[in-house]
């Protein structure tokens, strides 16, 4: 779990470092976890067509969690910490998040040197148990293969707190491992998981990385990159030819080590060579590059989104086509195109942040530049929120039978002295004005968190 590069073998933070978790279309949690449901915000400036709009979005009722949740056995039923995810109520599928496995040993001292949480899940399927034991088997041996790490890490950590009280220095970091594992889609024809590592031995920072474990809903077989495809060879190539357009805009190259790697086979093989390096979400085929693959460690993993509607002419198989929720996050500066107001034409949406000091009060600002069109709604941004923050920006159809596509603001909004996480959601009108739709707590893409009140 130190370093090495097997697929098990390191360890990376659940807790989205621009995401990536992501995202389901219903989730039932405990009620102390329940977000609030949006609340719209009415504008007397608002058209009357805007105020419907508005008024739209505020007629969602949010079902109680009791209603919402759906063990999937009568144990998890009975155990109040394990966490029941299903996509919708007519899905088959209904993933159960098992309480985390914790690990704490210390020496006859009292010395913590070694911690450890894991946390899995287990998929039922409605209809078909023999596709569900095969993936949960798949599961048990990837958790097996963790716990074998960890074994193997623990006994590094006190081989290390021996050497250091041997040399007389005292300040030992405890060394901790962490994994857990994140729901990106789940439904009749795909099962799509992350599995989220993080390890710390000492040093200026941990170590975090991201695996995708992706199955056939209806066979239950772990699915590679090649059978997206009956032409492996030529979606590997369309694909890659994508990655490396995405790679050169500014939204990529910025958080990259340098261009050159775009076309000199190193990004090729971080997103290719490398195993499960790539998942399905609601949004499209994801892969992830990890920190100091292509970048630095304060850029983070890098996704590399190649939305649904773009992969049938690269040869994407029907079997794995998706007609769900699109909840696409963006990364700063990245463009994304779509009929955002339903008016029957295309607009381009983005975002990207401004960092403004004034000199005389010593107080920072940031200022959410939000693009469409060109147009800056960074004014109407400020009115609407209750502060401005650094935001990503979420493409999030909140009604997916309506012919809008709502957005979110990310961010973490002052709340008591604490910067919980909120969801900022807003809505174009068919006038081109910027409609407030109100907040969740929880991030828009961490669908555990925000979609059990937004799309009931």
């Amino acid at each position: 779990m130190k370093k090495t590069k097997t697929p098990l073998g390191r360890i990376a933070a659940c807790g989205l470092t621009l995401g990536l978790a992501l995202a389901l279309c219903a989730c039932g949690a405990d009620a102390s976890e329940t977000p609030e449901p949006v609340t719209p915000v009415t504008d007397e400036a608002q058209t009357e067509e805007n105020a419907t709009d508005s008024d739209t979005a505020s007629t969602q009722t949010p079902e109680t969690d009791e209603a919402a949740q759906t063990p999937a056995d009568e144990d998890a039923a009975a155990d109040e910490s394990a966490v029941v995810i299903s996509e919708d109520p007519a899905s088959p599928v209904t993933i159960t998040m098992q309480p985390p496995e914790k690990k704490e040993l210390t020496t006859e001292d009292g010395t913590v040197y070694y911690t450890a949480e894991y946390s899995y899940p287990v998929v039922s399927i409605e209809g078909n148990p023999t596709a569900a034991e095969k993936i949960n088997a798949d599961i048990s041996a990837q958790m097996e293969t963790v716990r074998a790490d960890g074994d193997t890490a623990a006994k590094e950590a006190l081989e290390d707190l021996s050497s250091l009280q041997e040399a007389g220095e005292a300040g030992f970091p405890t060394y901790i491992d962490n994994v857990s594992y994140s729901v990106q889609r789940a439904d009749d024809r795909v099962i799509s998981l992350t599995v989220n590592y993080e390890s710390f031995s000492g040093g200026a920072h941990g170590y975090t990385f991201w695996r995708g474990a992706v199955y056939d809903a209806q066979t239950g077989e772990k699915l590679t990159l090649d059978d997206l495809s009956d032409d492996p060879e030529a979606f590997r190539a369309a694909t890659l030819a994508y990655n490396q357009e995405l790679a050169a805009t500014d939204s990529y190259s910025e958080r990259m080590f340098s261009t050159d790697d775009i076309t000199n086979g190193t990004l090729e093989t971080v997103l290719y060579e490398e195993e499960d390096v790539w998942y399905l979400s609601s949004a499209g085929l994801v892969f992830v590059s990890d920190a100091y693959d292509l970048g630095p460690y304060a850029a983070g993993a890098i996704e590399f989104i190649i939305p649904y509607r773009d992969l049938p002419d690269m040869g994407f198989r029907e079997a794995y086509a998706y007609d769900g929720r699109l909840i696409m996050p963006l990364a700063e500066k990245q463009e994304y195109t779509a009929d955002l107001n339903g008016d029957g034409t295309q607009e381009t949406i983005s975002l990207y942040n401004e960092s403004l000091y004034d000199d005389a009060s010593g107080v920072s600002t940031t200022v959410n530049h939000l693009l469409i069109d060109g147009t800056d709604f960074a004014d109407a941004v400020s009115d609407a929120l209750p502060e401005t923050t650094w935001s990503y920006l979420v493409m999030y159809d909140l009604d997916t039978a309506d012919d809008y596509l709502e957005f979110s603001l990310c961010g973490n909004y002052t709340e008591d002295d604490e910067y919980p996480p909120y969801s900022q959601f807003f809505r174009y009108g068919k006038d081109k004005s910027l409609i407030y739709l109100g907040k969740a707590k929880g991030y828009a893409n961490d669908t555990a968190s925000v979609i059990q009140e937004l799309t009931r």
